[in-house]
Formats: structure tokens, C-alpha cells, sequence
């Protein structure tokens, strides 16, 4: 008799287990739905509160309409200093992504003419070994049907192996209206274009006027413009970010464009408190949703921001008052260093007095942050004033590349970058790279790179150049506000100008 109980009481023991187990197996499935969907609601959340308040609804926000378009839209209502329309990457299909586009036949609209009246240029970055095989429309102010254009693309740069620089146009023969948008599509009868994600179109200048010749020379002709991207790794600090800032609005730049995402708007926003009569700047955010691996096509990307940096400054005529003469295109941890001159301006107007140059070229020079410091340094310096020996690494710089604006009279000389190009010497120009040294064939997860004893093994030469500026900078009233650790604390009611 207690044979058959004791095994009715293992078989209960049993479903039981079973059933626990089936319980937990279902609250873990239902947990990672949970997580899953609380991630992607904190995505929404991140991004509504990180654009601001759009407007929109949930269903236009979430929805299948949703574009570059609509998000042009939100970044214009929003509490960002975004006043265009910004470059986003969109998938065109699974091989080429558009970023950018510009509207350059489109000058005076009463005046054009009936043969290729409208002309868009696209920046487009596509995989090197398929060939653009696609066709356009054209979105037309006041129309809810798009017009078919003309299909044309040109390879910019081949420097990847991976990645090809493209710039793909579309136009119309005829004068059916203003463009708004263009969008592409496969050449696929059986598709409906209509799906195709539509980029909103940027108006440019087919022509600038030159500035009239004379023999007087004045520095003040000279604005340049900085446009600004991410590190190889994205993560750029609150004091690399102000340091970046400070330093070369004290070389004359007034005009910084910043693609990257990581930039708080808890930042921008405390930038916005600083008054407009002290730091006599203008910056621009944009948003920077690479569809790649980053490290990997970081220079591919790097050449596409450039040339949408190129186009926007164009679009500018000379004759408006303080637009870009120039525009760089530098990282984070790129810094401009003069070695006789104290900015930008004189430097510029020494070296290309003529302004013919199109392009010059300033070589790099790698300065390790994991190196000791330099012992003349002042304390309270920053890491940048301190590290005074540039190394030889066999890892690959680039170069980088200031472009004169003033040397291009038509649309067209953009794409001509390398017809006159002037290297600058070590002795007058060079861009610092500040970045920790590490072996790139060791992985270490703590991030450590080379130690101190490691570094003095590699061959490195002085050059405190940057020590000259450190006074300047550490003394700088946009500087001071930051250091002090006030205007990260106080509230926007507050005034400002209390802690200079």
C-alpha cells in the first residue's frame, strides 16, 4: 500500500516541477517582450525629448510615412538651433544611402530657362562594387504627384575599397514648378516609387560673385568655417567639447556646423545661455545617423560631411555680409596650430594673399594623451597644453584639407577640389591630433593603452606650439564661465553674466 502512494507522490513532484519550469520559461519569454518593448519606448522617449516637441502624431511620428522629411520638420520645431534642413542617411536600397540634396538650377524662378531648368545634386554613399542603376522624381511645391527626372550619378571619391563617394542628380528639362523633394528608386518597373524615401531639397547658388580686385589687403575678408564630426569613436566629453570650441573661436572662426548625435541638448541648451555679445559665434547641430560600422567607413563618411559642408557654405553669395571664405572640416580631437601666427585669419592671408589656392593641405602631427606631461605646462592647464611630443605610430592619419571657398565661382568647382592644391608647411600650420595611443591588434576591454614606459620607446619629437595659447585660453571669458562650474549649476533664469 505505501508503494503505489509513494509513487503517485514522485509523478505529482514531478508535473509539479514541469509546471514551474513552463512558468518560469514563460515569465522569461514575457520579460524580454517587456524589456524589448520598454527599450523602444525609451528610444521614442529619448528621441521626442532630444528633438523636442514635435507637433506630430503618434501616428506620423511612428508611423510608415515616416522620412528625413518629417524629421526636418520636427528638428525645425524643436529646441535645437537647427535652422535648415539637415542631412540624414537614408536607405535607397540595400547597397546606396542618400545624405544630402541641393537645388542648384534653381537660382532666380522667374528667370529660368526651359532647358534643364531644375538640377539636384544628391550625396549619396553606395558599396564600390555595384553599379547605380536607378531612376528619380522630382517633388514639386503645391503637387501631390512627383514628376519623373532625368537620372545621372558621377563617382567623387574612390579612396575606400569598400565604399564608393557618389553624387547622384536627377533634373527636369522643363519649368513645371519649384522642387521640393527628389527621391530614387530601383529601376524596377514592378516598384512602386511612391514608397521611395523623399529628401528634402536645399537651395543653393548656381554662381558667387567674386569680390572686387584691389591691392589693399584686409584680414578681415578672411571667415572661416568649421565644420565639426565625431571621433573614430563617437564619444566626444563636456570638456573636450567646450576646449574644442574655445580654442579655435580664438583662431577666428565664428561659423561651426556640428554633425554629431552625442551633443546633449542639455548642452546646446547651456550654450544658448551664454550672451551672443560674448562669444560672437554661430553654431549649428545636426544629427548623425550613420547606417554603417563607424570605424570602418569613417573616412567615407567623413568626405560626404565635408562636401555637405561645402555645399551649404556655397549656397551663401558674397556679397551678404560674414559668410565663410573658407571651411575645414576637423574631429574632436583635431585642433589648427598656428606656429608664427596668433589666428586663422593673418595665417590664411600670408600664406594665399591672391586667394587662388583651392585647397591646402595641413598635415597631421599625433599627440598621445597617455605621454607624461610636459613639465613647463601651467597647472590648471588642459590635457591639450600639456602633452608637447608628437609621436610616430604606424597608425594612419589623415590629412587636413582647408578649402577657399573664394576660389570657386561656379557649382561646379566643388567638385574640383584637388585643381590647385598647396601643402602648408609644419613650420606655419599643423593639426594636432589629441587621442590615448593604444596597440589597435590587442583588444583590452578596460580601454588602457600603451603605459608611460611603452610610450618613451616610440619615436616622438617636441613641439609646444600649443603652450603659446594655453594663457589665452585658460583666460578666456567663454572658458572661464565653463571652469568655474557655475554656468552647469545655475538655472536659465539666472544671469549669466554675474560669473564673468
Amino acid at each position: 500500500m505505501k508503494n503505489p502512494r509513494k509513487s503517485s507522490g514522485n509523478i505529482m513532484r514531478k508535473y509539479y516541477q514541469l509546471f514551474l519550469v513552463i512558468v518560469c520559461f514563460v515569465s522569461i519569454i514575457t520579460l524580454l517582450i517587456y524589456r524589448h518593448e520598454y527599450y523602444r519606448l525609451r528610444y521614442v522617449l529619448e528621441v521626442l525629448n532630444f528633438f523636442g516637441k514635435p507637433g506630430l502624431s503618434e501616428i506620423e511620428f511612428c508611423g510608415p510615412g515616416f522620412n528625413a522629411t518629417m524629421l526636418s520638420e520636427i528638428l525645425r520645431n524643436s529646441s535645437m538651433e537647427v535652422r535648415e534642413t539637415p542631412p540624414l542617411f537614408q536607405e535607397i536600397d540595400e547597397n546606396f544611402y542618400s545624405y544630402s540634396s541641393f537645388l542648384r538650377s534653381y537660382h532666380k524662378y522667374e528667370k529660368l530657362s526651359q532647358e534643364n531648368a531644375h538640377n539636384i545634386d544628391t550625396i549619396v554613399i553606395g558599396k564600390a562594387n555595384v553599379q547605380p542603376n536607378f531612376r528619380c522624381n522630382i517633388w514639386l511645391e503645391n503637387s501631390l504627384k512627383p514628376r519623373s527626372g532625368r537620372f545621372n550619378f558621377k563617382i567623387i571619391s574612390e579612396s575606400d575599397k569598400a565604399f564608393h563617394l557618389y553624387i547622384f542628380q536627377c533634373s527636369l528639362t522643363k519649368n513645371l514648378g519649384k522642387p521640393k523633394g527628389v527621391s530614387f528608386y530601383v529601376n524596377d518597373y514592378n516598384i512602386n516609387p511612391i514608397n521611395a524615401p523623399i529628401n528634402r531639397v536645399i537651395q543653393v547658388n548656381t554662381k558667387r560673385k567674386t569680390r572686387e580686385k584691389t591691392n589693399i589687403r584686409f584680414v578681415n575678408n578672411i571667415e572661416p568655417a568649421m565644420c565639426v564630426i565625431p571621433n573614430q569613436v563617437p564619444i566626444v566629453s563636456r570638456d573636450a567639447f567646450i576646449e574644442f570650441l574655445v580654442y579655435h573661436h580664438m583662431m577666428g572662426v565664428n561659423f561651426f556646423t556640428i554633425y554629431d548625435s552625442m551633443i546633449s541638448e542639455d548642452i546646446i541648451r547651456r550654450l544658448n545661455l551664454l550672451p551672443p555679445d560674448i562669444t560672437q559665434w554661430s553654431i549649428q547641430f545636426f544629427p548623425l545617423n550613420y547606417p554603417f560600422v563607424f570605424a570602418k567607413s569613417y573616412n567615407m563618411v567623413r568626405s560626404a560631411i565635408e562636401l555637405d559642408c561645402l555645399f551649404r557654405h556655397f549656397r551663401y553669395d558674397k556679397e551678404d555680409a560674414d559668410k565663410a571664405s573658407h571651411a575645414v572640416v576637423l574631429s574632436w580631437d583635431e585642433f589648427l596650430v598656428p606656429r608664427i601666427h596668433n589666428n586663422l585669419k593673418a595665417l590664411l592671408d600670408d600664406f594665399d594673399p591672391t586667394r587662388k589656392v583651392r585647397s591646402i593641405n595641413v598635415k597631421p602631427l599625433l599627440f598621445c594623451l597617455n605621454q607624461y606631461d610636459d613639465d613647463n605646462a601651467e597647472i590648471g592647464y588642459p590635457d591639450i597644453m600639456k602633452k608637447t611630443h608628437y609621436f610616430k605610430l604606424p597608425q594612419r592619419l589623415t590629412s587636413a584639407y582647408v578649402r577657399n571657398l573664394d576660389s570657386m565661382t561656379t557649382f561646379n568647382d566643388i567638385f574640383k577640389l584637388n585643381l590647385t592644391i598647396k601643402d602648408i608647411p609644419l613650420e606655419i600650420l599643423g593639426v594636432h591630433k589629441y587621442t590615448e595611443c593604444r596597440d589597435p591588434k590587442v583588444y583590452l576591454s578596460g580601454g588602457v593603452g600603451y603605459n608611460e614606459t611603452q610610450m618613451q620607446g616610440f619615436q616622438h619629437k617636441f613641439e609646444g606650439a600649443m603652450l603659446k595659447f594655453g594663457q589665452s585660453l585658460v583666460s578666456n571669458k567663454i572658458y572661464r564661465l565653463y571652469t568655474s562650474g557655475q554656468i552647469w549649476e545655475k538655472v536659465s533664469s539666472e544671469n549669466v553674466r554675474d560669473m564673468l
